[in-house]
């Protein structure tokens, strides 16, 4: 991403150093936005410290923006208790210290955050919260693709619910907004699923990513406590943790509990608080379900899912109605008693899982020079090889060659030029030659020759990029671009962005947000 950004290849597209230096598109699939903040922060703190800050960057705004939701639904007390148990959720843990995770632990530190705007721009027609639900709505779409098929269609229903309640007061402003938060992500929604067929998807399903080997038990969701730092594996000898937390799921019973009597009491704002918990208790109970066996069959009936790889990512969901739950419980009670029950179950919070959120172990020789260079560069180009190869591409066996191989005839290359999204050479040919570039092809990479735009090969053994030339002196040139859906995508952003500036200044003339 760094290197995208020094050769404004933006928005970021064509990683080159992946695929074992083949390159491959990346981030026209993975969602990009936490790399951007990263490749933004090397500039100031290097590669290293700059993905330490990724890490705990969500690990604190997780915190903070589970407060800012359950105050506004709940009241301070019972937000600042949801924030903690959101804050020390043993699965957010798994992702930062176990799995390494990135852009799921962003996913789950802003999906809180996106709802709180939304709640609040639904109560109150302000500049402010248009802007700040359409522009976390837009950098959520970015971070996860899975987080996406979870959240969203929970954000709709919660933000109907409210607009219910409202008697639709505000649904213009809400409705733009959304609108304009999916235009925002468009640069990455468009071809992140319409140009799916151009990579190898089979590969993220496969094998060990099929979802049936890694469904949980009822013990390991409730009752084990046992951490490790290992993977997922088929059986309940899992070598990591999926629990769902404690206290965590303890509230959820007495919510329940508590839901009951809301309903009894059959007093209008109670039930609209009933309504709401209901909703949280489904999606509890839910993501609980999605992650067990017995959903095996939801799991065949949806193909999407199939993309989830594993089931027990639904704890994502479990952690977020847990602790929007727990912050309920506290409803219940006034004055002392409030903050007594909120002392408890915040100090229960810290001192039952405080002790997972660390690093197995310490290796304080990692610098940036190590990290980019001999073995611990070659590990991390070969990672995750697999995942977005193009379908033309093979997977390779060793690092790409650093300059252009003659594969035919006599020929000779030089001032061989690399970028993120670019290369270039001088070649001398002495008799019709085939020139391989060690670069996957992809749509839309185009080559000149001496200025003239050429047709271009990938009929070779890894799918790599491919020339045949006469004899003669020749400057070639490549140069990555963009597809029509991806253009399509990049000018609804821009769109998007312009279309709510307008609104701003529009709505501050015609009191759009009074």
């Amino acid at each position: 991403m760094r290197k995208c950004f020094l050769d404004l290849q933006i928005p970021c597209r064509w990683v080159p150093d992946m695929g074992f230096g083949n390159g491959f598109p990346l981030f026209n699939y993975y969602g990009p936005f936490p790399y951007y903040i990263g490749a933004f922060l090397t500039i100031f703190l290097g590669f290293v410290w700059a993905a330490k800050a990724l890490f705990f960057i969500p690990l604190l705004l997780g915190g903070v923006s589970m407060y800012l939701l359950g105050k506004e639904l709940f009241g301070k007390i019972p937000g600042m208790t949801a924030g903690v148990l959101y804050l020390f959720a043993p699965y957010r843990a798994v992702d930062a210290y176990v799995r390494g995770a990135i852009a799921e632990s962003f996913a789950l530190a802003l999906s809180p955050l996106v709802f709180y705007f939304f709640f609040k721009l639904v109560k109150e027609r302000s500049l402010k919260f248009f802007w700040g639900a359409s522009i976390t709505l837009g950098l959520f779409l970015t971070i996860h693709n899975i987080m996406n098929l979870f959240f969203i269609p929970l954000l709709v229903l919660f933000v109907i619910f409210h607009l219910f309640i409202q008697k639709g007061k505000n649904f213009l402003p809400v409705t733009i907004s959304m609108l304009l938060g999916v235009g925002l992500a468009a640069y990455f929604l468009l071809p992140a699923y319409f140009e799916e067929s151009l990579v190898q998807t089979n590969t993220l399903t496969r094998f060990d990513l099929d979802f049936r080997v890694h469904f949980v038990t009822v013990g390991q969701l409730f009752f084990e406590r046992a951490w490790g730092y290992g993977a997922s594996v088929l059986g309940p000898k899992d070598l990591l943790s999926f629990q769902t937390g404690w206290p965590h799921w303890w509230l959820v019973p007495v919510a329940f509990i508590l839901f009951i009597f809301t309903v009894l009491k059959k007093r209008e704002k109670t039930l609209e608080n009933a309504v709401l918990i209901a909703l949280f208790l489904g999606v509890f109970v839910f993501s609980v379900f999605m992650t067990h066996n017995k959903s095996a069959f939801v799991w065949e009936g949806i193909g999407i899912l199939r993309f989830a790889q594993f089931p027990w990512r639904f704890l994502s969901l479990t952690i977020f109605a847990a602790s929007l739950l727990g912050g309920f419980v506290l409803c219940a009670f006034i004055g002392r008693i409030q903050k007594v029950l909120a002392i408890l179950i915040i100090f229960l919070a810290v001192a039952l899982n405080w002790n997972y959120f660390r690093p197995e172990s310490f290796n304080y020789s990692v610098t940036d020079s190590n990290k980019l260079s001999g073995p611990e560069w070659e590990t991390q180009q070969k990672a995750s090889i697999l995942d977005y190869l193009p379908e033309t591409a093979l997977e390779p066996r060793e690092k790409a060659p650093p300059t252009p191989l003659i594969r035919s005839g006599q020929a000779s290359v030089m001032n061989f030029i690399q970028r993120s999204n670019s290369f270039e050479f001088d070649a001398t040919v002495d008799t019709i030659s085939t020139i391989e570039v060690p670069v996957f092809d992809f749509p839309n990479w185009q080559v000149f020759i001496n200025g003239v735009d050429i047709s271009h090969s990938n009929k070779n053994f890894l799918g790599r990029i491919s020339l045949n030339l006469g004899p003669g002196q020749y400057r070639v040139k490549g140069k990555f671009n963009d597809t029509g859906i991806r253009s399509l995508g990049n000018m609804i952003t821009l769109a998007s962005i312009f279309i709510g500036i307008f609104l701003v200044i529009y709505g501050k003339h015609k009191k759009f947000f009074k």
